[in-house]
C-alpha cells in the first residue's frame, strides 16, 4: 500500500516490539482451525495476544473500537497492540523476526502489499483458507470485498490476509480551472493524449501567476499508474527480476518526464508538494489516493472533483491494501483468528469510511454516506479496483523503491530517462542476486 497515503506513504520508523502470547487457561498451543476442524474458543479463555500493528495517528482509534468489541465476547484475554510507524517494509519484517527470534512473537501481523511477498518468503503467515472455508460468520464479510483485494492477499490457491483497508490513485481536478480553460470534463476512458491536451490547455500565464496542467506526485505508487496502463510494470510478472529498464517501463516514465522539460505543463516536482499547489490554485490537476479527499474535505469551500487516472495501452490501476494475517508460529491461532475478524469486520471499515483517509474493503462501507458525503464521483474511489494490479512489490522491494526514487531524483536533475532507469535497474538485479 502506498505509505504516503497512510503514514504520509511515512514518518521516521519506530520500533515494533511484540509480546509473547502467553495461555493461562491449558489451551497454549491449540490451532485446531489451522489444520483441521475449527470451532471458536471458549468465552472464558485466558490469554495474552499481540499484534505487530502500524498506521498513522489516528488509526490506534480504530483498532482499539475492534479490540473493545473482541473483549465482550473474550474478557479475560488481553491484547497488546503495538503500534509502528513504517519507512521500509524489509525492516519492519526484519524488527519482527529479530522479535521472534528473541522470544517475543506477535500472534496478528498487520501489513501492507508491499510486504506481503517478503513475508511470505520468511514464512510469517498462517494460511487462513481453512478458516475462511468453515467459519461462516466471516462469510458475509468476504462476499461483501472486492475479489481482487482476496486475491491480492492469496498465493497458491491459499489466503494469507483478510484485508483491512485500500487505496488507489485518482486524478484529482480543479472545476473552475477547467470552466475558464473552456474544458469539459472528460470521459472517464480518457486516454494520456486525452490528458497532455487538457494539461497544455490548463496550463496558462494569469494575472502573472503561471497555473500549471498537472502536479506530478513523486512516491512509487504514484508513478504506478501510468506504468501499469503502458502495459508494463517495475518488476517481472512473478516477481523475482526488476524491470525498471524494460521499454514501457521506460517509456511511461519519459512521458512524465516530458510534462515538465518537453511541454512544460507541469513544474519540476522538486520544488514543491503537488498537494499543497493544487490547493493554492497554482496547478490545475493532480493525483493522489482517497488521502487527499480527507485533507480537502477540512476546506469544504475549496471545490474539486476526481477522475480515474488516464489509459494508454490498457486503463488499468494500482492499489495497495493493508491486511492482517496470523503469524504461523502463534500459539492461540484460534483465539488469534476471533480477534483478526474482528480487525477486519463490517464495524471497523465503517470506521474506515468515516475517517477517509483509505477506501474500506467492503462495498456496504464504501456506499455508505459516511463515505460518500462530500466526494464529488464517489463511485470512483472504490470501482477502480475492478481493473487495477497490486503495485509490484518482490521480496527485494526495498531496494527496488530506493534505486527507483534514485533514478527518479536523476530524471528531473537531468531528463535522462532512459539511462537513469538502466543504472537502478543495475543496481536492483545485484541486490537481488546478493540476497539470493
Amino acid at each position: 500500500m502506498h505509505l504516503t497515503s497512510r503514514v504520509t506513504a511515512a514518518a521516521v520508523a519506530a520500533s515494533v516490539s511484540v509480546l509473547l502470547a502467553a495461555c493461562d487457561s491449558g489451551t497454549e498451543g491449540a490451532s485446531s482451525g489451522a489444520s483441521g476442524k475449527y470451532s471458536a474458543p471458549p468465552s472464558n479463555t485466558k490469554a495474552t495476544l499481540s499484534i505487530a500493528n502500524w498506521g498513522n495517528p489516528g488509526d490506534e482509534k480504530i483498532y482499539n473500537d475492534a479490540i473493545a468489541r473482541f473483549h465482550k465476547k473474550y474478557p479475560n484475554v488481553q491484547v497488546k497492540d503495538n503500534m509502528s510507524q513504517v519507512v521500509n517494509w524489509g525492516d519492519y519484517i526484519n524488527k519482527i523476526q529479530s522479535s521472534i527470534a528473541s522470544g517475543d512473537a506477535p500472534d496478528i501481523i498487520n501489513i501492507a502489499t508491499e510486504g506481503v511477498e517478503y513475508g511470505l518468503n520468511k514464512k510469517l503467515f498462517q494460511p487462513l483458507t481453512n478458516y475462511t472455508s468453515q467459519d461462516s460468520s466471516v462469510k458475509s464479510l468476504l462476499d461483501d470485498v472486492s475479489p481482487a483485494l482476496i486475491e491480492g492477499f492469496s498465493k497458491d490457491g491459499q489466503t494469507y490476509l483478510l484485508p483491512n483497508n485500500w487505496n488507489t490513485m485518482l486524478v484529482y481536478y480543479n472545476p473552475e480551472l477547467f470552466k475558464q480553460a473552456g474544458i469539459n470534463r472528460p470521459a472517464d476512458n480518457w486516454t494520456r493524449e486525452d490528458f497532455l491536451t487538457i494539461a497544455r490547455k490548463l496550463t496558462r500565464t494569469s494575472g502573472g501567476k503561471k497555473v500549471y496542467g498537472f502536479g506530478i506526485p513523486t512516491y512509487t505508487f504514484a508513478y504506478m499508474p501510468w506504468i501499469y496502463s503502458n502495459n508494463a510494470s517495475t518488476a517481472s510478472a512473478d516477481l523475482k527480476s526488476p524491470t525498471l529498464d524494460d521499454p514501457g517501463t521506460v517509456d511511461a516514465i519519459r512521458f512524465i518526464s516530458d510534462l515538465v522539460f518537453k511541454e512544460k505543463v507541469a513544474p519540476n516536482p522538486t520544488g514543491g508538494d503537488p498537494t499543497s499547489l493544487f490547493q493554492a490554485g497554482q496547478i490545475a490537476m493532480t493525483a493522489a489516493p482517497a488521502n487527499l479527499a480527507a485533507s480537502l474535505a477540512k476546506n469544504p469551500s475549496f471545490k474539486y472533483d476526481v477522475l480515474p487516472m488516464p489509459g494508454n495501452k490498457s486503463q488499468t490501476n494500482v492499489f495497495g491494501a493493508a491486511g492482517f494475517g496470523m503469524y504461523s508460529g502463534s500459539k492461540n491461532k484460534d483465539l488469534a483468528w476471533e480477534l483478526l475478524k474482528e480487525l477486519a469486520s463490517q464495524d471497523t471499515q465503517k470506521l474506515w469510511a468515516a475517517g477517509g483517509s483509505s477506501n474500506p474493503t467492503t462495498n456496504t462501507a464504501q456506499k455508505s454516506e459516511a463515505f460518500t458525503q462530500g466526494k464529488p464521483h464517489a463511485e470512483l474511489f472504490y470501482n477502480q479496483i475492478d481493473h487495477a494490479k497490486p503495485v509490484a512489490a518482490p521480496t527485494f522491494f526495498a531496494a527496488l523503491d530506493t534505486a527507483f526514487q534514485k533514478a527518479m531524483t536523476s530524471v528531473y536533475a537531468s531528463g535522462d530517462v532512459e539511462k537513469a532507469l538502466k543504472q537502478a535497474n543495475d543496481e536492483v538485479k545485484a541486490t537481488a542476486s546478493q540476497n539470493g
